[in-house]
């Protein structure tokens, strides 16, 4: 198995990122296969159908082709998710055929506030099951994320054990889908 895993933040420093590094780390000591992927290298020009498609976006769409599921840790902004992400959907669903079509996509946010990003992650359900994804059911929010990674960026305990639970479902959820 192998999954396409990133945060939609462009800062380094992102809790977000560091939610998806961990994803990735654990997926990895489970052997399974991980692209982890920076988000930067996924900048589009603003969709447009009036425009030639832009490479990037074939190289997104070959990138989540390759994979069995992606992983996205995507911040909250004003209760919705970045409008970069919605664009690089929007370029990507473009392409034929669809590389997303019955792909998985487990969604997570790490986000300051108690909630944990929960309503932009309902939101981008939507572009998501449009896209022909199949959304799993559980999200992870990490709500009062500057409070949940030590100075090594190492993920608290609790919060920890139950992002893996939910990873190892994910990854159950996803093989039933791969069968024939």
């Amino acid at each position: 198995m192998k999954f396409l895993v990133f945060a939609a933040s462009h800062r380094p420093e992102s809790y977000n990122r560091k939610l998806a590094v961990h994803t990735a780390n654990y997926m990895k000591k489970k052997a399974i296969q991980v692209d982890f992927a920076e988000y930067a290298e996924f900048d589009m020009p603003l969709y447009n159908d009036a425009i030639e498609m832009p490479e990037i976006a074939g190289i997104f769409g070959k990138r989540a082709s390759s994979s069995d599921g992606i992983i996205i840790s995507a911040p909250e902004y004003n209760w919705s998710y970045p409008g970069s992400l919605k664009n690089i959907i929007d370029w990507t669903s473009c392409i034929i055929p669809n590389p997303l079509k019955g792909k998985t996509v487990m969604l997570m946010c790490a986000s300051p506030g108690v909630r944990g990003g929960i309503l932009g992650l309902s939101h981008l359900k939507t572009p998501l099951e449009a896209s022909q994804l199949f959304v799993y059911p559980k999200v992870f929010p990490l709500g009062n994320c500057l409070e949940m990674f030590d100075a090594d960026n190492t993920l608290e305990i609790k919060q920890s054990t139950l992002l893996n639970a939910i990873l190892d479902d994910y990854i159950t959820f996803t093989q039933k889908l791969m069968k024939p």
